[in-house]
């Protein structure tokens, strides 16, 4: 498989890094207190996005906003912010991570705050379900942790077991993905298990890719290589 192509371009789109700095706090007006992340990372496209969160050692979900908020004016700069679910702290000055997993929407003006403040309920509650789907519940109870989530700290045998029963694809695909993905900068096995698991999603919405009869997820010569390389693109053509 040639990834030598997308490198570059997939670890510039999945990672945003740096410390946290005081805002302007209209994440906190709005009801959805945020993290602004002081950092310069031009190519990710403005938009709402799924996120990974790796802060003090732990990994929490969040929903990110990249842009200018254009509902608030006009000549703002370019913001990252990250709306950590069920969590509460004060962070200003920590170094925070996030791992870009999905986009959930492009970034829009809307005709006013009341109208925006429904957007977001709605864009949180679209991450919320498409984590858990994937396997990971954020609440109260698990302050968001992904350590607690059900299917993360699975031995790996196991992990291939639930994937193949949940979409039907054999360990030699399953191992090509894996490893793709590790290629690709991803090493920590927590966040690498949502990449696999958000790209069989992918695969699995491609009807042509499976049969009617087993189910199963086939690709032909250069199918899956082609799927990776179509997965890795939607981030920039915000398709998924």
């Amino acid at each position: 498989m040639n990834r030598g192509a997308l490198k570059a371009k997939t670890s510039k789109k999945l990672i945003i890094k740096g410390q946290v700095v005081p805002g302007r706090k209209q994440g906190r007006y709005l009801g959805f207190p945020t993290a602004n992340i002081d950092t310069q990372h031009e190519e990710l496209k403005n938009g709402v996005y799924g996120v990974l969160v790796h802060l003090r050692g732990l990994e929490h979900i969040g929903v990110m906003n990249v842009g200018v908020k254009p509902t608030f004016g006009s000549e703002l700069s370019k913001t990252f912010e990250v709306h950590i679910l069920d969590f509460n702290d004060v962070i200003y000055g920590e170094t925070v991570q996030c791992d870009v997993i999905f986009r959930v929407r492009g970034e829009k003006k809307f005709p006013s705050i009341e109208f925006l403040k429904h957007q977001i309920k709605a864009d949180t509650l679209q991450a919320k379900q498409r984590f858990q789907h994937m396997g990971y519940v954020s609440s109260e109870a698990t302050a968001s942790k992904l350590g607690q989530a059900r299917y993360l700290n699975l031995p790996d045998l196991q992990f291939f077991n639930w994937c193949h029963s949940q979409f039907k694809v054999n360990k030699g695909i399953y191992n090509t993905i894996d490893q793709w993905f590790y290629d690709e900068g991803i090493e920590n096995i927590h966040p690498r298990r949502v990449h696999v698991i958000a790209f069989l999603q992918f695969a699995q919405e491609g009807n042509e890719r499976k049969t009617e009869k087993e189910g199963v997820l086939r690709f032909g010569a250069g199918g899956l290589t082609n799927q990776l390389r179509e997965f890795m693109n939607g981030y920039e053509k915000g398709e998924w």
